[in-house]
Formats: C-alpha cells, sequence, structure tokens
C-alpha cells in the first residue's frame, strides 16, 4: 500500500532531513562544547560518535528508498546519464561508512580526537548535504531556508571553535 512514487520520495525527503539533522550534530558536537559548556553540549560531544552512526543508520535507510525508487522507475535510472549519480553516490556512502565505522571503533573514547581523514569526510559530506540543500531553496525556499541555516551554523561553530583554541594557544605561548 505505501510502495508507490509519493510515498517513496516522502520517504527519501524525510530520511534525508533526518540524516542531515544528524550529521551537523555530528558535525558541531565538539565545537559547541568548546564554544558553550553546558549539560547538553556536553551530552552531544560525549556522544557524537553515536550520533554519526546513526546518521550512517538514517542514510542506509535512504539508500533502501533510492532503491524502492529505482524499482518504480527503473527507465530514470537505466541511462548512461544516471551513471555519474550512481558512482558519486556510492562514494558518498563509501565516505559514511568509513566514518561510521572510524566512530563505532572510537565509541568507547570519546575525547579521542577524530582523525584527520574523519574530520576531511565530514566536511566533504557537510559540504555536499548543504549544496543540496542551498539548490533546494530554488523551488522551496522555506523548507531548505532552515536546513541550510543548521548546516551553516554548524560550520560557523566550528570555525569560531576553532578560532578561539588558536587565540587561546597563542594567548598562552611564551613570547
Amino acid at each position: 500500500m505505501w510502495f508507490n512514487l509519493p510515498n517513496v520520495m516522502l520517504f527519501l525527503r524525510v530520511t534525508a532531513r533526518i540524516s542531515a539533522i544528524l550529521l551537523a550534530s555530528a558535525f558541531a558536537a565538539s565545537a559547541l562544547r568548546q564554544l558553550w559548556p553546558s549539560p547538553i553540549t556536553l551530552w552531544m560531544a560525549a556522544n557524537r560518535h553515536r550520533f554519526t552512526m546513526l546518521f550512517a543508520f538514517s542514510h542506509t535507510l535512504h539508500l533502501a528508498g533510492v532503491a524502492a525508487l529505482i524499482s518504480l522507475v527503473p527507465e530514470r535510472f537505466s541511462t548512461m546519464a544516471a551513471l555519474p549519480t550512481f558512482i558519486f553516490g556510492g562514494l558518498g556512502y563509501a565516505l559514511i561508512y568509513y566514518v561510521a565505522l572510524a566512530a563505532f571503533s572510537r565509541r568507547k573514547n570519546p575525547e579521542l580526537r577524530d582523525s584527520k581523514m574523519q574530520t576531511a569526510i565530514l566536511y566533504i559530506l557537510w559540504t555536499v548535504f548543504t549544496l543540496a540543500f542551498v539548490l533546494g531553496m530554488r523551488s522551496h525556499v522555506w523548507i531548505y531556508a532552515p536546513l541550510v541555516t543548521m548546516m551553516l551554523l554548524a560550520w560557523i561553530a566550528r570555525l569560531y571553535a576553532r578560532r578561539v583554541s588558536a587565540t587561546v594557544a597563542t594567548a598562552g605561548a611564551p613570547i
């Protein structure tokens, strides 16, 4: 009954947005803890690896929705024009599963910093989601503007926390 095109498209939109919220949470958690220490930001930072794993789970559900979409309208995906979508989408999922695996291995010690590779991948995923939402604003500004705002605020928090850390480190350095 629910396996029709409008319902699958709704499922894809919902899982993409849930994934974005989880990604933004994982992306900004440590920065928020550093900038505004409070019980919620401490909890977010302590659980940032879980946010990453939940992001991967949510986007795996999204992948199931993509598979359902392909089964409903195979003619859209059986052309050569769809090949880049499969290639870059597959690479995106490989990156998602890499950071999820890294997060899983680090979940016992939440104070461990992310590796440079994890950080780079999080920035790549953040960029992909943010660009998708910015492009979505052309047709549905009221739906996508809050998502773009959330992603930009997560990025700003990271940048500001990095600047604060650099300032504190410079201020404490001997002359």
